[in-house]
């Protein structure tokens, strides 16, 4: 079964994808400059609090007054300059998010195209015999459910996976440099929650098998 040209697995669809590595390459570039402007957002204005009312020392007040006027250089304007600096960062994370989305999104979809093709065209070759045995229900399914199934995790679920995983990266280091213990803690926590989500989607896979069964018999009723 491995020989047949019409069959998938894994490593087929892995050489599919890796025939747009210039595609794959932009789009991961594009998941680390999301990731660099999203993970500083919750800490700007925290460490404003600390250096403006609370007087503790630090980078950002001086740079500031560094780069305004003296008359200038007074709380309200920090934090406004902050607040605005925030915004940006967020708009410019939520617009690489999108950007790098749509890479992913062109990837599936020629992926998905031409697996799509190749079925169509096996279909011409099938016997009758094969076409009563399955059911014109299970031939959509295979045709309709399952390739939006790949179409989803290709073009969603991996690129969400990276900004994930780079988030998390990022995330950790800026705890252990702000409070080391504090975010000693949280990551020795976070493989309680990858379990706990792993057995969540397990629960999930099977429920998304028993919704592609019965979408491929109630199709196979209409029909």
């Amino acid at each position: 079964m491995a020989k047949n040209p019409e069959y998938y697995n894994w490593r087929r669809l892995a050489r599919q994808i890796l025939a747009h590595r210039r595609e794959l390459v932009s789009a991961n570039l594009i998941a680390v400059l999301a990731t660099l402007a999203a993970v500083p957002v919750p800490l700007l204005l925290p460490v404003l609090v600390d250096e403006v009312l609370l007087g503790e020392p630090g980078p950002v007040v001086p740079l500031m007054q560094s780069l305004l006027p003296e008359n200038w250089a007074r709380p309200a304007v920090y934090i406004f300059m902050m607040v605005g600096v925030a915004l940006a960062l967020r708009v410019a994370s939520l617009g690489l998010n999108v950007w790098q989305t749509r890479q992913f999104t062109r990837i599936s979809k020629d992926i998905v195209f031409r697996m799509r093709e190749r079925l169509l065209g096996h279909l011409g070759r099938v016997s009758m015999r094969e076409y009563e045995q399955l059911g014109s229900g299970a031939v959509a399914s295979r045709l309709v459910t399952d390739l939006n199934t790949i179409d989803d995790f290709l073009g969603t679920t991996i690129s969400r996976f990276i900004i994930a995983l780079l988030t998390i990266l990022g995330t950790a280091s800026v705890l252990l440099w702000v409070h080391w213990q504090l975010g000693l803690l949280i990551i020795l926590l976070n493989p309680v929650v990858i379990l706990v989500a792993t057995r969540i989607g397990r629960h999930v896979k099977a429920l998304k098998k028993a919704e592609n069964q019965a979408t491929e018999v109630f199709q196979g009723v209409l029909t």
